[in-house]
């Protein structure tokens, strides 16, 4: 780092701007509000002719250098093509931070349809939503956070009354830890497993809109008859891998069948993938995911195929840490970082005797 770049670290930004801007070109751009991040700063910026956003886009490196950054992100204003910010970021993420403890202070199972915590910002404010009737993608390259991503999910739906949880994990690792919460899981990628386990799902649906008919209703709330019913497969690339094409075949139609069907009726997917590729992600399913999470990614063709193209800025997710990630519910994507759920809350919660019985099973 050079000793000019310290100074600016050190400078506001205000003061730092204008020498900045001389050094990489970038006229007609002055300083409106600084305001701290938690990863760095953030410089709102007004623009006169002929300096537009895009210059911007073009000189992020430059900006990068002159700040001594981690990453530069530029972000339009949504009703003004002159007004404009620049995200300086010191750092590329926050880290991880342990999941807050949310559990009922008697042990009593919680709402299903409480928010559900997710993580914290760039400011370091808490990231929340309520997904019951939600259908969820998550997905990110290897090594990107995916596993832990999804724990966070679990943990709360664990945690939750009137959820019965089924599984599909074909690499026996991540779900195979939540294996007494529930109600059917497939370990591995055996075809007639799965295809059973996905049929005895679509004749719940079936059950439900029969049910929903006769009582004249349009809304299924989660009860002890019909809880919130949540498939969460681990690796959507390789469900029924170990059958024929034909086989395959089945089991991708049935996925597709109940993401299409379920959500009127509280049943709901969770699909995960460490190959977001277009081939993997069709885009007929992906238009009935409402919120899709996408974590670090190759490059701007995997973002797009989790998150859809122009919700995002690409610059976002390529080389960014673990556990960040884009959020986005049809419109634009935010950015926030994960929490962390460790091995000990997975015991806890797996023994906590939330899982719904079922017919004639009696539960401790």
């Amino acid at each position: 780092m050079t000793a000019s770049s310290m100074l600016r670290r050190r400078l506001p930004a205000r003061l730092t701007w204008p020498s900045v801007a001389r050094e990489i070109g970038l006229t007609n751009a002055r300083v409106q509000k600084v305001r701290p991040t938690a990863l760095g700063i953030e410089i709102h910026l007004k623009l006169t002719s002929p300096t537009t956003a895009a210059h911007l886009d073009w000189l992020v490196d430059e900006l990068a250098v002159a700040y001594s950054a981690a990453r530069i992100r530029v972000r339009r204003n949504l009703d003004r093509a002159d007004l404009v910010s620049i995200q300086v970021d010191f750092t590329r993420s926050l880290g991880f931070r342990r999941l807050p403890d949310f559990s009922h202070p008697v042990g009593l199972p919680l709402d299903p349809r409480r928010p559900f915590e997710l993580g914290v910002d760039d400011d370091g404010l808490g990231v929340s939503g309520r997904f019951y009737g939600h259908h969820i993608l998550i997905g990110g390259i290897p090594g990107s956070g995916k596993s832990n991503a999804l724990r966070v999910f679990l943990a709360h739906l664990a945690a939750s009354r009137n959820v019965a949880l089924y599984g599909i994990d074909p690499k026996r690792v991540e779900l195979a830890l939540w294996r007494e919460r529930f109600s059917g899981l497939v370990l591995g990628n055996d075809a007639a497993e799965t295809t059973e386990l996905l049929t005895d799902l679509h004749r719940q649906v079936d059950e439900r809109t029969r049910f929903l008919t006769d009582a004249g209703s349009a809304f299924l709330p989660p009860t002890q008859q019909f809880p919130w019913t949540v498939l969460v497969v681990d690796e959507w690339a390789e469900v029924a891998a170990g059958g024929t094409t034909k086989e395959r075949s089945q089991a991708d139609d049935l996925v597709r069948r109940y993401v299409s069907l379920g959500r009127a009726v509280g049943c709901t997917v969770i699909l995960c993938t460490q190959r977001p590729m277009s081939d993997v992600i069709d885009v007929g399913t992906r238009t009935l995911l409402n919120d899709r999470f996408a974590l670090r990614c190759g490059d701007r063709y995997q973002a797009e195929a989790i998150l859809s193209a122009g919700t995002f800025q690409p610059s976002d997710l390529v080389g960014t840490g673990v556990g960040r990630a884009l959020w986005s519910d049809g419109g634009p994507a935010r950015a926030f970082q994960f929490f962390e759920v460790s091995d000990d809350l997975v015991v806890k919660l797996t023994c906590s005797g939330y899982r719904p019985a079922l017919d004639g099973e009696h539960l401790p």
